[in-house]
């Protein structure tokens, strides 16, 4: 019997298909979904490969918005969930035969489905997406250590994850001739942060990490050393060891599981528990009514904000009465990420629109 999936590729309804994947940013997409199935016939392979994409997809999405201890109440991705979940996907690298099928997939959900499955199940799930973090992949095995230099099977490791959807956005740098010299390998491997910080400049961004990937003889071993730097603060420091039949194996093991790492401390921070948290009046300020529509909306928009109430204005600021979910300084962090700055000062709330970062000179490289 055909499955509900089936039924609904072979109408033409519902799945978007196109030759780009979605739009990137966007924590409800999962892209790089390889299938390769055999069956008897071609529209088998076909069906039977986009479907286990779409469950694979309903997978990496949970776990990408939730912590691990909650795993045992995740939704599980039957037919029936999927036919609500999935929004479209997008199709790329196809290649087929009588009977196999090989494909890469992006498929997007419908977020306030899987939000509404998540909480009936009662599991606390992240909304926010942090801001992106630069990363440096230098690889080494016996004999040999490259970071900019091509091949580097760690980066293409990191290019080959979901990079730009995840809770903790990922920029990997052009590797340009100019950005050769300005950070070089030992500089990344001993934490420069002068130069780490003048390159991420590059890419409006503040964050950077150092991802030294070190592989045994065999190459089916591989052990990662994750220095994240942020500001003039000390390095956070972690190390794992990962292992796969092949080298390529192991190295996107080891990416994806430093993807993971990178995310589940950010969702230590942002994940939210139970309903309202508490409540405090700030006084906005801003000097533009485009500045005050943006603290607004953006007050407005936010999963962290269970209530609003404007109780004053004038030309140049306001009162703001808000309910929180949380605690203060996790909506003070979800609300930095959008360009808002809430902080207390001599026990007193304020609100601005944050300072812009600095401009690009480079643009940042697709994942």
């Amino acid at each position: 019997m055909k499955s509900a999936i089936a039924t609904l590729l072979a109408a033409g309804m519902f799945f978007a298909f196109c030759a780009a994947p979605a739009r990137a940013s966007d924590i409800y997409t999962v892209s790089g979904v390889h299938v390769d199935v055999t069956a008897a016939t071609a529209l088998e392979a076909r069906t039977n490969a986009q479907a286990s994409a779409q469950r694979l997809a309903f997978g990496t999405l949970l776990r990408r918005l939730t912590l691990p201890e909650d795993g045992a109440n995740l939704p599980a991705a039957d037919n029936a969930t999927l036919q609500r979940a999935v929004r479209s996907f997008a199709v790329n690298n196809e290649k087929a035969s009588a009977t196999r099928y090989i494909a890469d997939l992006t498929v997007a959900f419908v977020p306030a489905t899987v939000q509404q499955l998540l909480t009936s199940r009662g599991v606390a799930y992240g909304e926010v997406q942090a801001k992106p973090t630069m990363l440096l992949a230098v690889f080494e095995k016996p004999g040999l250590r490259v970071f900019w230099e091509d091949p580097n099977p760690w980066r293409d490791a990191w290019n080959h994850q979901d990079l730009a959807n995840s809770l903790t956005p990922v920029i990997l740098p052009l590797g340009d001739v100019e950005e050769f010299g300005m950070v070089t390998t030992a500089q990344a491997v001993g934490g420069d942060q002068a130069a780490l910080a003048a390159l991420a400049a590059r890419y409006g961004v503040t964050d950077t990490a150092v991802a030294s990937a070190s592989a045994d003889a065999s190459g089916t071993k591989v052990t990662v050393t994750l220095k994240q730097y942020a500001g003039s603060a000390p390095p956070i420091a972690s190390s794992k060891t990962y292992t796969g039949a092949t080298i390529e194996e192991a190295l996107n093991a080891a990416a994806a599981g430093s993807l993971e790492a990178l995310a589940l401390a950010w969702k230590r921070d942002t994940v939210i528990r139970g309903g309202v948290g508490g409540n405090l009046v700030a006084d906005a300020h801003f000097n533009a009514l485009s500045d005050w529509e943006m603290i607004r909306k953006t007050l407005a928009s936010s999963p962290y904000v269970a209530d609003l109430d404007v109780q004053g204005i004038s030309s140049g600021g306001a009162e703001i009465a808000i309910t929180y979910k949380g605690t203060s300084d996790k909506l003070a962090g979800a609300l930095a990420v959008q360009g808002i700055a809430l902080s207390q000062r001599e026990g007193a709330w304020e609100i601005s629109r944050a300072a812009a970062p600095a401009p690009s000179a480079a643009p940042a490289p697709q994942p």
